[in-house]
């Protein structure tokens, strides 16, 4: 997500310059590669680029071909095929066994600012957007051809005056459901529809409640993933904007009157490293019937079961759904001892619950590194 700000960041200062720019988009990989579907490269007219659509041998290619759609602003598609040595005569050194199909197309596409500018204000407004993508020319459609779907809203843009929008719909709130990109072909009079259907959803709200030296790293790290990271502690000396640059809200909060200074969505991850035994107690006390994506609770498993038996002699005991929502302690075993060693554990496993991975070894497991 931070590297999709950071796009999202270069364009606008692209725009409001009255200059244009490329935006090289994946939009189908077959077999193995770097990056997936919905990674992509701005590259500025004055050669400046942010983002990644490979590991980097692709990059300096990209920006060749993006060359006569900057100056056309003709789009084209890039196929490179890694599954034969010809990759590696031509010297791109693609090390992945797969395919990989890239859109080049100028930006902005329109006065408005185009799907970049209705990405930048979905992140903006934290709506989640299913964003169609036709890679592939198709009767009198052009290549580049798009339209979205808002939660609550019907489909929207180019394609949905189609005669092929009754097939994209579900498609689209099918990915918006799920969260996982896809690719599918809608067969028609004109020919195949070849789309790619992106999930845009930002990444949750990160509360972290204890606002001491070792939660500055862990602030540090969820910003740096692009995280909307809030900071509350009942400290005042603590909790200061200074020690957590880049956080959206760094606040004072009493911990036995919580609800009446923060209230995290559900939708939200929270985090509990006070380093107080009492104010830990009163946070969960607060948090820990909610069903948020995660809640954390720093500290060893004997204290935090000391906490829970406790909560429990006070009628607050949560169901085994909500029960396993709580990490406590919260972290990965890596073996950290630091601070930073610990961000690093606490946000491994904030990742790994939000993909729905088991945070294990990547020898261990039999399947493709970047499937379900």
């Amino acid at each position: 997500m931070r590297d999709l700000r950071d796009l999202i960041t270069k364009f606008e200062c692209v725009r409001s310059r009255g200059e244009v720019a490329a935006l090289a988009t994946v939009m189908r990989v077959v077999g193995s590669a770097y990056r997936r579907p919905g990674a992509r490269m701005l590259l500025a007219s004055d050669g400046t680029r942010v983002g990644l659509v490979s590991g980097g041998c692709l990059e300096a290619d990209l920006m060749e071909r993006a060359q006569p759609v900057l100056a056309t602003g003709r789009a084209i598609t890039v196929t490179y095929d890694a599954r034969s040595d010809e990759d590696l005569i031509f010297g791109l050194g693609l090390g992945c066994n797969g395919t990989v199909e890239v859109l080049i197309e100028r930006v902005p596409e329109r006065p408005a600012g185009g799907h970049l500018a209705l990405i930048g204000s979905c992140l903006e407004k934290r709506r989640e957007l299913a964003l169609v993508t036709l890679f592939r020319p198709v009767g009198q459609v052009p290549l580049a051809t798009r339209c979205w779907l808002l939660d609550g809203e019907p489909l929207a843009g180019d394609l949905a005056s189609e005669s092929v929008a009754v097939e994209i719909g579900p498609h689209a709130a099918a990915v918006l459901r799920s969260g996982r990109n896809g690719n599918v072909t809608i067969e028609s009079a004109q020919g195949p529809f070849d789309l790619f259907i992106e999930c845009v959803r930002p990444l949750p709200e990160l509360w972290i409640l204890g606002a001491g030296l070792d939660a500055q790293p862990v602030a540090r790290l969820a910003v740096e993933l692009g995280f909307d990271v809030n900071v509350a502690d009942h400290r005042a000396a603590f909790a200061r904007r200074e020690h957590f640059p880049g956080a959206s809200r760094v606040v004072v909060c009493n911990p036995d009157r919580l609800a009446e200074t923060i209230d995290p969505d559900d939708g939200s991850i929270v985090l509990v490293m006070s380093h107080s035994y009492a104010n830990d107690r009163s946070y969960l006390r607060t948090l820990l019937m909610r069903p948020f994506i995660y809640l954390g609770l720093l500290g060893p498993r004997q204290r935090s079961e000391r906490i829970l038996a406790e909560l429990a002699k006070e009628g607050i005991e949560p169901s085994r759904e909500l029960r396993a929502r709580l990490h406590a302690p919260a972290g990965l075993d890596i073996g950290a001892e630091t601070p930073e060693e610990i961000a690093l554990s606490i946000m491994s496993e904030i990742r790994a619950e939000l993909a729905g991975r088991s945070g294990g070894r990547l020898r261990d497991r039999n399947a493709p590194i970047h499937g379900g």
